[in-house]
């Protein structure tokens, strides 16, 4: 009943609330603009909650040339208007035309107490100790020189600003921030550092100040001293604030502009490394697949060898062709020759064409048969080849897609230790923490450097080995799809898990379909089978040789032409060109044991393929079985570290507050932030091997979900579910 009074008294506020008009000027009409006053919008709302007043920004002015004053008296000229919140980064001093009725907020001020004689007007400001955040500049090699450009300040203070920071070794510039002094910073190869709140300018800067948290910091208290303002509470005219967080930035398009990189030292000072950001083509997991079936260079001399198989069978059946052949012989004697007959021929040529045609060959029969068994051969390693291939593709991607996750949890954690690494250096200064809590801290930032390092060269690894399996160029990078993309794609993974239950009927089903598909696609299988064919195809053609002789048909015509010491063909006895013509009838009786011992051979031969072919079932029925049972602990570990994770983070998230509070130590801290940092690797890596199992489980049953047309799927799931329900 209570809670229902509060409620209703509540409403009846908001409903009878005086509406207080708000005007804003801002430097331009940006993303960043938009943001302040959705965030000054916020505040007003949170502190005026209870009041009789409810502030709403109902006017904006964009500056021109930072012309403060010419926004000052376009809101004043505004009657409605009752506040005024000047949220720019330009400076702010100088200014006239105040108008008494009105309240005025400049929050964003840096530098000196100013002095200022308004009662109405409300200035937000801090300190700036600029050694504290640009001494690691020094450690840059090469760098001797930095400019910094800080907001809303005169040209009297920056100077000052500038000859009261020394740093060894390192020469500091102070100016104003505006787009032309970066882009003249970078022209000169000088590293600049940014301390502005327009963050339109920020990518401009080589490094600086994330000043988002210290923004809503000082709209906070711009929109507390207002509610003051209009409850006759008093407000304060002049607010210091602490110095803005060591929260820095860095520009790694720029560092590569200017030709500054920063070492491991520098990079351990900065909360966030704004890496360039390119539009990398996007590759999917089909499209990365597809290109590798057609361009892959392993796969293409498999290709080849397959087409070479395939002439082999044309070569050999050739044999069975009709063969012409031309034959020409020469002879010369002399006829001092002992062996000369008075009369004989000192010079003939004897030319005939000869043409053969075998008429049966078992032998060649064998060889034609053996070659075709080989060409299939050949056809089922190019099958299990692409199999090979888009595994190695799809594994290679699902490793990326998990590298990516790593990283992402790596700087998160990276994150987290220096946002805690900054409460424990400000716990120090205070006296509420041991210097021990900063080394610590420190320590572990180091650490988280390196291993994010060590996740991004990983990455690249990945990358490298993936542009080598898509022969495209090793410097490319992409767009990936996500796991919620890809996960939909894989037939058994989910359809398995679903069905999980150890040393249950189901699971022994679903092992025996398994097994089954595997054994009938199995591509080593059935070359096996070709190669048990050819050897009995061998032995039966051995043991016909016997029996089955050879048969060929031949007929040859021939051309003589003699010469003899009394003139061309003077003592012909018969006709120069005759034909000739027959069969001939191979078979062989004898040829020393030669036919004998090659059976044995053979028999030898087919005994150690039945052998082989015993062994590779066994195996594969195995590699399955283990694979299967890989595929279901994984999604068991899949499903539980999700739920490790997501509490483990919830109880950092608890922790962590309790030590920015004091109420515990930095070993608390640290071993919830461990926990955490392990629960969700373990998370990303169990999804991913998920995954990585159900590739294995379709490589061995000899079918990919990427490649596999509706009715194919179908098909599979329908015999699937139709195995479990019997």
């Amino acid at each position: 009943m209570k809670e229902i009074l509060i409620l209703l008294f509540l409403i009846n506020i908001s409903v009878f609330s005086k509406v207080l008009d708000v005007g804003v000027i801002l430097e331009n009409n940006s993303n960043c603009s938009n943001n302040a006053l959705e965030v000054l919008q916020a505040e007003l709302d949170k502190n005026f909650i209870g009041t009789e007043y409810s502030p709403k920004i109902t006017e904006k002015f964009y500056l021109t040339n930072h012309n403060i004053q010419e926004g000052i008296n376009k809101l004043n000229s505004n009657k409605k208007i009752d506040a005024i919140f000047v949220l720019t980064c330009a400076p702010l001093e100088n200014i006239k035309n105040i108008n008494e009725s009105k309240f005025y907020s400049i929050p964003f001020g840096f530098g000196e107490k100013q002095h200022i004689d308004q009662p109405n007007v409300n200035y937000i400001y801090s300190k700036l100790n600029l050694k504290n955040y640009i001494e690691i500049f020094k450690e840059i090699d090469g760098v001797n020189e930095i400019n910094v450009l800080i907001s809303n300040m005169n040209s009297d203070k920056l100077r000052y600003l500038e000859q009261t920071t020394k740093i060894d070794n390192l020469k500091v510039n102070v100016l104003n921030s505006s787009e032309q002094n970066l882009i003249d910073s970078n022209n000169k190869k000088i590293p600049s550092f940014l301390i502005d709140f327009n963050e339109n300018i920020k990518p401009l800067s080589y490094s600086g100040l994330n000043l988002e948290k210290e923004m809503t910091k000082r709209l906070r208290a711009a929109s507390l001293n207002y509610m003051f303002f209009k409850t006759g509470k008093g407000m304060g005219k002049i607010i210091e604030v602490d110095e803005p967080r060591k929260d820095i930035y860095l520009n790694s398009e720029i560092a590569a502009t200017i030709g500054v990189y920063p070492n491991l030292i520098f990079l351990q000072e900065m909360s966030q490394v704004n890496l360039k950001k390119t539009e990398n083509p996007k590759l999917t997991l089909k499209g990365a697949v597809q290109r590798a079936l057609s361009s892959n260079v392993d796969l293409l001399q498999i290709k080849q060898d397959v087409f070479t198989s395939f002439y082999n069978v044309k070569v050999t059946n050739s044999q069975r062709l009709p063969q012409l052949s031309a034959n020409m012989d020469y002879n010369a004697l002399d006829d001092r020759s002992p062996s000369f007959d008075q009369g004989a021929a000192t010079n003939s040529v004897n030319s005939f064409l000869k043409l053969s045609q075998v008429i049966f060959s078992d032998q060649i029969n064998a060889s034609v048969y053996i070659e075709k068994l080989a060409l299939d051969s050949s056809r089922k390693q190019y099958e299990q080849e692409k199999l090979n291939v888009i595994y190695y593709v799809a594994s290679t991607y699902v490793n990326i897609l998990q590298l990516k996750a790593q990283l992402e949890i790596q700087l998160s954690n990276y994150k987290l230790l220096k946002e805690t690494l900054d409460v424990a250096k400000i716990n120090y200064r205070v006296g509420s923490g041991g210097l021990q809590d900063v080394y610590r801290l420190e320590s572990d930032v180091a650490s988280s450097l390196a291993d994010i390092a060590n996740v991004k060269g990983g990455l690249r690894s990945q990358e490298l080995y993936l542009n080598n399996l898509l022969n495209y160029p090793e410097a490319n990078t992409y767009t990936y799809q996500t796991l919620e993309d890809i996960a939909p794609l894989f037939l058994l993974s989910d359809n398995l898990g679903k069905n999980f239950s150890f040393e249950s009927e189901k699971t022994k089903k679903i092992e025996k379909f398994l097994i089954e598909g595997a054994l009938s696609n199995s591509n080593t299988l059935q070359q096996i089978d070709n190669n048990i064919k050819g050897t009995e195809r061998q032995y039966l053609a051995s043991k016909r040789e016997r029996y089955l002789p050879t048969v060929q048909a031949f007929g040859n015509y021939n051309k003589d032409n003699l010469i003899t010491p009394w003139g061309q063909n003077s003592n012909q006895k018969f006709q120069d060109e005759y034909w000739e013509a027959g069969i001939s009838v191979s078979l062989p009786l004898i040829s020393g044991g030669e036919i004998y011992y090659n059976n044995k051979k053979l028999e030898s031969e087919l005994k150690s393929l039945e052998y082989n072919k015993l062994s590779v079932k066994n195996e594969l029925a195995q590699q399955v079985l283990q694979t299967y049972t890989k595929l279901l602990t994984n999604f068991v570990q899949s499903y539980t570290t999700r739920i490790s994770a997501d509490v483990a983070k919830k109880n950092l998230t608890i922790v962590k507050n309790l030590y920015v509070e004091g109420n515990i130590t930095i070993t608390d801290f640290l071993s919830a932030q461990t926990s955490t940092l392990t629960q969700e690797l373990k998370y990303v890596i169990d999804n991913f091997n998920l995954i990585n199992s159900t590739l294995q489980l379709e490589n061995l049953y000899g079918k990919s979900s990427l490649t596999m047309d509706e009715s194919e799927r179908k098909n599979i799931l329908n015999t699937l579910q139709r195995e479990i329900e019997n």
